[in-house]
Parts: structure tokens; sequence; C-alpha cells
């Protein structure tokens, strides 16, 4: 009887615990409303629109946000503030760090019920490579048609249709069936170690286009997977490539050359618009 009556009040005291209702004390809160890119010329563009962070206080992530953001923190005192600028890969799922990319960091004073506002400024490493920065800004381009229904693109500055200001390339497809294939003048030497490697580019399109690379080698060429970009009409969009899957374990001779193409039967008067092409990744 005893032991049955022990029983039912630890039974109790339990059940009781477990129904109170935490304590949560009073959060502070982190505005982030926007974000700044600083490069060097030698880095290209800043116009770098990351629309993701992830915010690491004491080492730890309090989430992934989408910007601008406010949030709380549960959390009081002088902290380490860290923010990654973080991406959406094209054509794969997930949001991700960017890697080539260094974290802002600082230290904050959270004070319950109180906001600070933070715009977090981001920069590429300092061991970042480019081995191919495109702008377009000085009225001449690394690119070329190598074979197609045209013969040419188009280096222009309409204001109102660049992205930042300056000069973009326009591939203007004619109409009725169309098609171009245009590469890079050069070959790049990528690392074949499985590291980060991006292409970025702007692009604006009201027709499908594909970006891929080709492996040249002694053993000849190779098309590796293109990715395909749809159209956006209006609409210029930033592009975050992942090339290290189709770079990874090529032979040492191997050498890569990018491409675009196109080929059009259904779009009246197909546009392709690229600016700010860069390929990047961070020396080993």
């Amino acid at each position: 009887m005893k032991l049955k009556l022990t029983f039912s009040i630890l039974f109790a005291l339990l059940l009781s615990s477990s129904c109170r209702k935490t304590d949560i004390g009073n959060p502070a809160y982190i505005y982030i409303p926007e974000l700044k890119v600083t490069t060097t010329q030698a880095q290209g563009s800043n116009f770098i629109p990351l629309p993701y962070v992830n915010v690491f206080i004491n080492d730890n992530s309090v989430g992934v946000y989408a910007l601008p953001a406010k949030f709380p923190v549960l959390q009081e005192g002088n902290v380490k503030l860290e923010v990654y600028p973080m991406i959406k890969r094209f054509a794969r799922d997930g949001i991700v760090h960017y890697a080539v990319m260094q974290p802002y960091g600082t230290q904050i004073d959270l004070k319950a019920m109180e906001t600070d506002t933070l715009v977090p400024e981001f920069s590429y490493f300092d061991n970042a490579e480019f081995p191919w920065l495109e702008d377009f800004n000085d009225n001449a381009s690394s690119l070329y048609v190598k074979s197609g229904t045209i013969d040419t693109f188009y280096i222009e500055n309409d204001l109102s249709i660049s992205r930042d200001g300056t000069p973009y390339m326009h591939i203007d497809m004619g109409t009725g069936d169309s098609w171009f294939e245009i590469e890079s003048q050069d070959l790049f030497d990528l690392p074949r170690d499985g590291r980060d490697i991006y292409m970025e580019l702007d692009y604006r399109s009201n027709a499908v286009f594909a970006i891929g690379l080709y492996a040249t080698s002694n053993s000849g060429v190779i098309a590796v997977p293109s990715v395909s970009p749809f159209p956006t009409d209006t609409a210029w969009t930033k592009a975050f490539i992942y090339l290290s899957d189709e770079t990874i374990n090529t032979s040492s001779d191997t050498r890569f050359r990018v491409y675009f193409r196109a080929v059009n039967a259904t779009v009246d008067n197909p546009h392709i618009y690229l600016d700010n092409i860069k390929l990047v990744y961070r020396k080993g």
C-alpha cells in the first residue's frame, strides 16, 4: 500500500511538472533591413543582391532569414554576433552559405524589448580568385558567336534596360526559328578538388537559354551538364551557378570554356541580356 502511494505521488509530481509552462523572458530584437557588398576593382561589380542571412550569436545559429528581417533573441548583454551571406544556388535545392564571401562580425549589447538595427557588410575572402570577369563596361566582350542564325550580339547601355546603369550584352535572336551558341574566348583552369566554384551573372530574358561548360583536354572536348534559366520577361535576376560537380576529378590537363546557347521556335522577338559575369573560387 505504501509502495502504491509513493508511485502515485511521484506520478502526480511528474504530471504537474510537464504541464507547467516554462517562463520565457522578454526578448531583444535584431532588425536587418538590407546589406552591403564591397568589392575591389579586381573583383568586379558589387551589385550582388544576397537574399538570405544566417545569424550566429556566440557561435550558435539563431536562424536563417530572408531580408528584410526582424527577429527576437532570447539573450541579453554583450554578445558576439556573426552574419553569414546565404544564397539559393541555381537549379539546386536549399539555401547555403556563399562560401567565397566572408561573414560580417561585430559585438552587440542586447537589451530586452529593444531593437538593434544592423546593416551587415560583406566582401569576398582575400584569397578569392577570379579567372574571368566580364561586365562589358569597356564596351567590348571576351565572348564570341561560335555558330547560329545570328552572327553578332550587342554591347548597349540603355538606362531603361540596364541592371546597374552600366553597359550590358544584348542578344537579339530575330524573328522566326533561330538559334545560337556563344562561347568565352578563353579557356579557364578551374579547381578539380571539389572546392566551391561559382559563376555569378545577371540575366534578363523572354526566352529559355542554356549555360554550360566545355571541358577541353588532350582527350577531346566534352559538354558537361548545363543549366537553363527560365524567362524573366522584363526583370533582371542574379544567378549563382554551382560548378564544382562539373569540374571535380577531371584530368589535370582539362581546361573549361563557358558557353551560352538557345534554340527558339515559339517566342516572337526573343531577347536575352547578360551582365556582371564572374567565375570565382577560393585559392587552396
